[in-house]
């Protein structure tokens, strides 16, 4: 509470600025498209702001106004303040007097959609708050166009062509005094910072060949600064992203950039989009989550989430994967579009049955059979690993001779090395056959029981029940 009381009080006072006005569309904007990453109370502190400041009058209000408009703690009211300035809907000018603060809250409009879709810091966070289906439904809603149909031309006309002028506009320079039309416009980009960025480090372990320095254009340092930010890459990972960014004519896009970060992302860090959280609260929603899952839960959880590489590593216990085996990883995301949870229950089946070899053509064709089926999910992988067990123990077979084969088979269905969670689509049948024979072992123990209290032979019942 200390470090809160030496930010704000609820006696200090401010004021509302709004330089540029506000419209229906930006009320939308920032509904459907800021609300999810920033959150209610910061939705609901950005309206209240932008109402207030509609009004006439400016005039000087106490925090404990916005307490009692919003219901709001002051903490809750000073987290929802920094979500607006740390997101560009808001900032914050502050004036410290003898004994009081005094502070000016100023209402920023959001950036139009199409600049919004094109910030990957934004964009991203969007997308792994809303998921897949409602992020495309909401670009399209904004984004989309009015296709006009066909055969028709623009017809309109221009000023000159309807207007026409007799002043001799270089006697009305007084009209024209750029202090009168000074007004502040809307943001055209989102408000970042690379200062934190170590540009030295980066360039310290690539040369001139690799990377030329007049490719390291401002445009491009900056998307490097945000790719770094939002993926949480060092300045070594991002000398890997550049080297796999830069095309044949030692150039680097901004859109190539992205694209070779995301895929980075995907295969070293994480495969679930990252999201923008506070500092204080992540850990706790971490813990929160973990607590809630269950064994299975947690085995999804782990394919999900972690890397191809890191899984490498951990069925290598801790051994770095060789670049063969890299190279095969890469192959399964870039040839087939899998995702990474899908690539982590390919490698593990195989690793393991394979005693930690990777037969690149024996993956590669379990990896075309998975594209057929349309393998998508951890769950869908683990499935069809388990139905499909005996096709794929024949296909990795295939080169040895018949007799060789049918030998390695029958040993390999009693001593054979496979994934943990393999087992558990076994467990339920092993459990019936258990049940069954113990059935079959107890009537046959009635049964004998029976007969020799009828003094009748099995024989003598088998030729009885024969005659009938």
């Amino acid at each position: 509470m200390q470090l809160l009381f030496k930010e704000l009080q609820p006696v200090d006072s401010f004021i509302i600025q709004m330089p540029h006005p506000l419209a229906d569309t930006d009320r939308q904007l920032v509904t459907m498209l800021y609300k999810p990453i920033i959150g209610s109370d910061a939705m609901s502190l950005y309206c209240t702001l932008w109402a207030e400041s509609d009004s006439q009058i400016t005039e000087q209000l106490s925090h404990y106004y916005l307490m009692d408009v919003l219901n709001m703690s002051l903490k809750k009211i000073f987290d929802a303040r920094v979500a607006l300035e740390a997101i560009g809907l808001m900032k914050t000018w502050k004036k410290d007097d003898l004994d009081k603060r005094m502070f000016i809250y100023e209402v920023v409009a959001p950036l139009d959609a199409a600049s919004f879709f094109s910030e990957p810091i934004l964009a991203t966070s969007l997308y792994s708050v809303i998921h897949e289906k409602a992020y495309l439904r909401v670009r399209e809603r904004f984004m989309k166009k009015q296709a006009l149909q066909g055969g028709y031309e623009n017809v309109s006309r221009d000023l000159q062509d309807v207007f026409k002028s007799n002043h001799d506009y270089t006697k009305l320079g007084h009209i024209f005094d750029p202090v009168q039309l000074n007004q502040a416009s809307r943001p055209e980009k989102f408000p970042f910072y690379s200062m934190d960025f170590d540009f030295d480090l980066l360039k310290s372990g690539l040369s001139e060949v690799m990377i030329p320095s007049n490719v390291l254009t401002l445009p491009v340092k900056e998307m490097i600064a945000k790719m770094a930010f939002l993926y949480s890459l060092n300045a070594i990972d991002m000398q890997k992203v550049l080297m796999m960014a830069i095309d044949d004519q030692n150039r680097i896009t901004e859109e190539r950039l992205k694209k070779t970060a995301a895929d980075y992302y995907k295969l070293s860090i994480s495969s679930k989009p990252p999201r923008l959280t506070q500092k204080l609260k992540q850990q706790n929603e971490v813990d929160t989550t973990e607590i809630k899952l269950s064994k299975d839960q947690s085995l999804i959880k782990y394919l999900e989430e972690t890397p191809p590489l890191e899984v490498l590593r951990e069925i290598s216990k801790g051994k770095e994967p060789l670049p063969v085996e890299v190279e095969l990883a890469n192959e399964l995301i870039f040839i087939y579009g899998f995702p990474p949870a899908v690539i982590n229950v390919l490698l593990q089946f195989v690793l393991i049955r394979a005693k930690m070899k990777l037969n690149k053509n024996y993956v590669h064709k379990i990896a075309a059979h998975w594209q057929r089926e349309n393998i998508q999910t951890a769950e869908q992988a683990i499935e069809i690993s388990r139905k499909e067990h005996d096709q794929y123990v024949d296909w990795q077979n295939t080169e040895k001779t018949a007799k060789t084969t049918s030998y390695k088979r029958k040993n390999t269905q009693r001593d054979e090395k496979v994934p943990d969670w393999f087992y558990k689509a076994k467990e339920t049948r092993s459990s019936r056959q258990t049940v069954e024979n113990e059935v079959t072992e107890d009537w046959e123990e009635k049964k004998q029981q029976l007969l020799k209290k009828l003094g009748v032979t099995e024989g003598q019942a088998k030729t009885n029940g024969t005659n009938k």
